[in-house]
């Protein structure tokens, strides 16, 4: 009978994306294990499909769900729990309640470090997915790469090729993915500035560009496709069925958000657009990526000339190989 390892994750999309590379590791390190992956309802979609997970369970973020899943710990018994919250005491405090002999995770709250058998300091110098490797490696875990993958089934993308071209997509033409939207306004480059980008990177390279988002962000989304001849996609997808469609995509540009994040770790060369918030930490991972902040911090201060030169950089090329 194999070993029960428990992995804790986090909350938000971006978060739960970090940990992937982390995950794979302690595959590595731990071949023979069963991988137990508990993560919240966005991080289901982020991490349907894994060939490194076993069972993924999700965790609703209720004193109820905290119950049922210290329940369901003590009942598979894991050898080893490894929970990637900075922050989260009700976490710490399940891993300890699993009763696993080894339990590893972050002191960034002193209260913590006594849930857990090991607990690492966060480097706040580095990216957060180095602090997440660290952690693993320290579990047993053998890092292979730093940046993270996402798995789609060939279904997946079928069934997104469909729902675009329903969209009004031809099918041929080269997509330009974009997320302008935040849920923190200050992070947002302005509507205007993206209608500008979107139809400047139309004439330059014949790209249609489909704008992402939330229901909430419909109305805007149409506006915006409207004002550059585009396609609106906001309201209309599930997350997975977003980070699917995403996939069809040549590039992506957009803010501060999960959406530019899994664009990037599709493999997608994209363009994120940071202004009070440090990339450094927390930006996209992948190997076709730039970052572009705001020499100030605010967003307003980002010209447009300047992010239609870095677009140059890491969109141009490749949409000229099309």
């Amino acid at each position: 009978m194999s070993e029960e390892i428990a992995i804790l994750t986090l909350n938000h999309i971006g978060d739960v994306l970090f940990t992937e590379p982390a995950i794979a590791a302690l595959r590595a390190g731990h071949p023979r294990a069963r991988l137990i992956v508990t993560t919240s309802p966005e991080g289901q979609a982020v991490l349907a499909n894994h060939p490194a997970i076993d069972a993924l369970w999700v965790r609703e973020r209720t004193l109820t769900g905290w119950w049922q899943l210290v329940g369901r710990l003590r009942k598979a018994a894991p050898r080893l729990v490894v929970s990637f919250s900075p922050s989260s005491l009700g976490l710490a405090l399940a891993a300890f309640l699993s009763g696993a002999p080894q339990r590893f995770g972050f002191s960034v709250r002193p209260v913590q470090r006594h849930f857990f058998t090991t607990a690492l300091p966060f480097q706040l110098e580095r990216h957060v997915a180095a602090d997440y490797l660290a952690l693993a490696e320290a579990a047993g875990g053998k890092g292979e790469r730093g940046f993270p993958r996402l798995f789609l089934t060939d279904n997946e993308r079928e069934q997104a090729y469909q729902t675009l071209r329903a969209l009004g997509w031809d099918g041929a033409t080269p997509l330009l993915g974009c997320h302008p939207f935040s849920s923190v306004a200050r992070k947002e480059w302005g509507d205007e500035n993206f209608a500008a980008l979107l139809a400047w990177a139309s004439r330059r390279w014949g790209l249609r560009s489909v704008i992402f988002g939330s229901p909430a962000e419909r109305d805007r989304a149409e506006r915006l496709a409207a004002q550059v001849q585009g396609i609106s996609a906001a309201g209309k997808l599930s997350l997975r069925a977003f980070i699917a469609a995403a996939s069809w995509c040549t590039a992506f540009v957009g803010g501060d958000s999960g959406p530019v994040r899994i664009a990037a770790a599709l493999g997608i060369p994209t363009l994120a657009l940071y202004g009070p918030t440090d990339p450094q930490r927390t930006g996209p991972l992948g190997e076709q990526v730039a970052v572009l902040r705001s020499p100030t911090g605010m967003m307003h201060d980002l010209a447009i000339v300047t992010v239609q030169r870095a677009a140059e950089q890491v969109l141009g090329k490749v949409v000229s190989r099309q």
